[in-house]
C-alpha cells in the first residue's frame, strides 16, 4: 500500500519552516490563510532556474506474454516536453514613521500592516493559481482554470449548468511526480521574502507634490505550477451555486466517480473549492448519510474529508463563472 512520504511531499509552509529564513514561514502562514494550496501542494525547486521542465507522461508501456524461445518487441512510454514558468509578485507595505513612533509599539504596528499586505498578496496568489492565464499577462503563471479551459468528459468535466452563476471544483492527487508548486532554484527561502527597505519619502496619497516620512517593507513571493501526470488534476465545472437535494447528491457522486481516475499510488487527494460548494457538500452529507467528516492533517490542523479526499476551501474559485463550453 502506498504511503505518504512527508519528506518528499513537504508543503511550502514545511520547507519554509526548515528554511533559514526566520520571516518565510510567518509570510507562507500568513499567505495561506487566503490561499490553501501552500498547505497541499509539495513544493519543489525549479530544475532551470525560474523555468522548471519535465516530461508529462501521455502513456505507460505494457508488457507482452512470452513463450519460450520466441522474443518480445521493444517498447516506450509517451511523454511530452512542458516547461512552467515562476511568477514574481512583490508588494511595498509603507508605514508613516512619525505614527509609528507615536504609536508605543512601532514594530508591532509595522508587523500588523505586514500581515495585512500578506494576506492580500496571498489572495492575489490564489486567483493567479486558479486563474492566471499568460496569454492575457505574460507577467501571470497559468492557472488551473486555463489548463483547463475546455470540457473533454476526461480531465474537464460538466455537471450541466448554463449561465453565468456558475462554479468549479478541482480533484486534485498533489505530489512531487503529479502536481507541485515550484519556486526559484537556489532561494533559500521557498520563493518568499521580506527586505526592510529602510526610510523612504513616500507621496501623499491626496496632494502628489507632498511628501513624508514612512518605513518600507518589501515582500515577495515567487511561485509557480507543475502539473506532471495528465491525471492529477480533474475539473468538473458548470456547477450552479444552489442546488437542490438531488444536484447535491449527483454532485457528491461525480466527485467520487472522477476520484477513481486521479493519478494513482497518490494518498493525498484534495478538493479545492469555494465556500458556497463546501456548504452544499456538506449538506449533502447531512441530508443523505454521507461519511463526511472532520480529520486532522499530517500537521494537525482540521480539515473536512469525504471517502479520503480532503476539502480545501479555496475562494479564489468564483461562484460567478460562464459555462465552460
Amino acid at each position: 500500500m502506498p504511503t505518504k512520504n512527508l519528506v518528499d511531499n513537504m508543503t511550502a509552509l514545511e520547507v519554509a519552516r526548515r528554511s533559514s529564513d526566520p520571516d518565510a514561514f510567518t509570510i507562507i502562514e500568513t499567505m495561506a490563510m487566503t490561499n490553501t494550496m501552500l498547505q497541499e501542494l509539495p513544493a519543489k525547486e525549479a530544475n532551470e532556474g525560474t523555468v522548471h521542465t519535465s516530461l508529462k507522461r501521455l502513456s505507460y508501456p505494457h508488457g507482452e506474454h512470452r513463450v519460450y524461445n520466441r522474443g518480445v518487441g521493444a517498447k516506450s512510454s509517451q511523454t511530452k516536453p512542458q516547461q512552467d514558468v515562476i511568477a514574481m509578485l512583490e508588494a511595498h507595505a509603507d508605514v508613516d514613521y512619525d505614527m509609528a513612533l507615536h504609536s508605543g509599539n512601532p514594530a508591532a504596528l509595522y508587523k500588523s500592516e505586514a500581515e495585512a499586505f500578506l494576506v492580500g498578496m496571498g489572495e492575489d496568489q490564489a486567483d493567479d493559481m486558479i486563474y492566471g492565464s499568460r496569454g492575457n499577462n505574460e507577467a501571470m503563471i497559468n492557472g488551473l482554470a486555463a489548463r483547463y479551459p475546455k470540457v473533454d468528459g476526461a480531465r474537464c468535466v460538466s455537471f450541466g449548468g448554463t449561465g453565468n452563476s456558475l462554479t468549479s471544483v478541482y480533484i486534485t492527487a498533489p505530489g512531487p511526480n503529479s502536481l507541485h508548486l515550484i519556486y526559484p532554484r537556489g532561494h533559500k527561502s521557498v520563493g518568499v521574502s521580506r527586505e526592510d527597505g529602510g526610510l523612504i519619502w513616500a507621496k501623499d496619497p491626496k496632494d502628489s507634490s507632498k511628501e513624508f516620512r514612512a518605513h518600507r517593507d518589501v515582500f515577495k513571493a515567487q511561485y509557480g505550477i507543475a502539473v506532471i501526470h495528465p491525471d492529477a488534476v480533474i475539473r468538473i465545472c458548470n456547477i450552479p451555486v444552489n442546488l437542490n437535494k438531488d444536484q447535491r447528491i449527483d454532485l457528491l457522486e461525480m466527485i467520487l466517480k472522477y476520484q477513481k481516475r486521479l493519478t494513482k499510488g497518490i494518498v493525498n487527494n484534495v478538493l479545492f473549492v469555494n465556500g458556497d460548494i463546501i456548504y452544499q457538500i456538506e449538506r449533502a452529507g447531512r441530508e443523505s448519510q454521507y461519511v463526511i467528516h472532520p480529520e486532522t492533517d499530517p500537521w494537525g490542523k482540521p480539515v473536512t474529508a469525504i471517502n479520503g479526499i480532503k476539502l480545501r476551501e479555496q475562494d479564489a474559485i468564483l461562484s460567478t463563472e460562464s459555462q465552460v463550453a
